[in-house]
């Protein structure tokens, strides 16, 4: 069985690495996007957080056989590496005593960077420095990923980090021993720039097929430009680059002065993070504007051919708030108007909510472990709220409005979008209450069986429509994006063991006569029908009708 993945980094940690030294690499032609950072294997083999190892890497996904893969560009945004500023009458006393502790002017915040993300000292110090620009560090790394582009190597390189593992350990052996991690021989990705070479890759199972992507319009430098530059850049992007670019996940984890990110950070890591700017927030006048541009629009939501080819956002990341409003002033009054613009959600959880509406008035019970409760909850006071979280076992979906919920299965379904599953073990729903069981194919499926069912219970779909979620649905993993995987699950060499388990937990799912949603798989090749739709098929006919070029 082949495979694809929605959202990934596959050549993330190699370029961590080598961005701030690429003559150190390039001696011994190791400046690559198939050279492997050797792993922390204990961190693998455990499926923990995905920062000691490589989750998704290119001689992965080649010996996983991933054979479709949107790789997403991503300049590091500063937030993670700098310190922040407590506001006096809000933050607690310790806020104030972290934020001098940590501030990036100190050594501590460093010792913090490089142990949790893995990446050595001198790139944190150039994240840090005035000198970091994302726009151009976005160019950079589209050079990198397009190196290599259609050439065929013979043998990857492997690189170990640190003095003592580049001294002790043997390289050959690990590559001998852990073949399928480190190995990968006669091995091509390709990066078409027509529908015409998107289709002749796609026939080809001896190369790798992959779509760019970018995540987070803040890679265009909305930070430091003004909206006329941004312009520009979008034209740029469309114009001069030697590649399309497909998606672009609009929103992240912090302000990029267009719209509102969704609340997506752990309690703890509000300890060194701050997301309050723009949190859970709408769109601007300017935010409109980019969005337009980004899809070929004009002020009122007509094509315009100046504006160059159709890039596609995902709205990942974006505040319930922001989806509502790109839905309501974009999406609904295009598809009124004969236009489709299909709907993506490329790593994404499922909420449990009904609406966005739902999301929006219980902004202020996001906190760690906090899954949907009950139907009437939106009409609780805070205090009631809090005392019913308290009471009440929480549920099995993540309720943070970085999910989607039924209104948003239902535009996605509408358009004939794609909703990417990630494989983000919180972003699914764990808790910590939770037991190892649940933290597997359960998980993943519960999701999946949810998302389904949300959209067979729909009043705004009609009976043609419903059965299409099945069309909609994809792997869309996150990984290399330092996500904490399901057990059994941590890299995309487990795709296929991924696939074998749904299989099993479809057949027992589609035996109950309640389950309308799994009524036309009949035998139990619908079945592996279905998860073969789910793991290649549904993002590779998506991606053959909507290539821009």
């Amino acid at each position: 069985m082949k495979f694809s993945d929605l959202h990934t980094h596959n050549h993330m940690r190699a370029h961590f690495w080598m961005q701030e030294n690429p003559d150190r690499f390039k001696k011994n032609k190791s400046f690559s996007p198939w050279t492997v950072i050797a792993s922390n294997r204990k961190g693998y083999l455990k499926g923990k957080m995905g920062a000691s190892y490589s989750q998704a890497d290119l001689v992965k996904a080649w010996n996983g056989n991933v054979r479709l893969t949107f790789n997403s560009l991503y300049p590091l945004e500063r937030q993670f590496v700098k310190g922040f500023k407590p506001t006096p009458g809000k933050d607690k006393w310790y806020r104030f005593l972290l934020s001098f502790a940590t501030t990036h002017k100190l050594p501590l915040r460093d010792f913090i960077q490089t142990a949790y993300m893995r990446i050595p000292d001198e790139a944190v110090n150039f994240f840090q420095s005035e000198d970091y620009d994302y726009w151009d560090s976005l160019n950079r790394e589209m050079e990198f990923v397009k190196s290599q582009s259609g050439e065929r190597i013979k043998k990857n390189k492997i690189f170990s980090p640190g003095i003592f593992r580049r001294v002790f350990e043997s390289k050959k052996k690990r590559r001998a021993k852990y073949a399928d991690e480190n190995d990968a021989k006669d091995a091509k990705y390709f990066i078409p720039s027509s529908k015409q070479e998107l289709a002749k890759s796609l026939k080809n199972d001896s190369e790798i097929t992959m779509v760019i992507t970018i995540e987070g319009a803040h890679a265009l430098g909305t930070d430091k430009a003004p909206v006329s530059e941004i312009s520009k850049r979008i034209k740029k992007v469309k114009n001069d680059w030697p590649i399309p670019v497909f998606f672009i996940t609009f929103a992240h984890h912090f302000d990029n002065k267009l719209c509102g990110h969704a609340h997506s950070i752990p309690d703890v890591g509000k300890l060194l993070l701050d997301q309050t700017i723009r949190k859970n927030e709408g769109f601007n006048k300017n935010g409109f504007r980019i969005a337009r541009e980004l899809l070929g629009l004009d002020s009122n939501n007509k094509k315009d051919p100046d504006l160059g080819y159709r890039i596609l956002l995902d709205v990942k990341h974006m505040s319930a708030k922001s989806r509502s409003e790109y839905y309501s002033e974009i999406v609904r009054p295009c598809l009124e108007n004969g236009d489709v613009i299909p709907v993506i959600g490329s790593h994404c959880g499922y909420s449990g909510r009904k609406t966005l509406e739902q999301h929006i008035q219980l902004l202020d019970s996001e906190r760690d472990d906090y899954c949907e409760f009950c139907e009437d909850e939106t009409k609780l006071s805070k205090s009631e709220r809090k005392d019913l979280i308290k009471s009440m076992s929480p549920g099995k979906f993540n309720s943070w409005n970085i999910n989607l919920c039924d209104e948003d299965i239902e535009i996605i379904v509408q358009t004939g979008g794609l909703f990417g599953l990630s494989f983000d073990q919180r972003i699914l729903g764990i808790k910590s209450s939770d037991s190892d069981k649940r933290n597997g194919v359960q998980l993943i499926w519960e999701n999946i069986e949810a998302i389904a069912k949300a959209a067979f219970r729909s009043k705004k779909l009609t009976d043609e429509e419903k059965p299409q979620i099945w069309k909609c649905l994809t792997i869309g993993t996150d990984f290399e994006g330092l996500i904490d995987p399901p057990d059994h699950y941590p890299s995309v060499l487990e795709f296929k063991l991924v696939a074998g388990n749904l299989v099993h937990e479809i057949e027992k799912a589609r035996q109950k006569k309640s389950a309308k949603h799994l009524s036309h798989l009949k035998s139990i090749e619908d079945t592996r029908a279905l998860v073969e739709d789910f793991s290649f098929n549904n993002a590779e006919a998506f991606v053959k009708k909507h290539f821009p070029k």
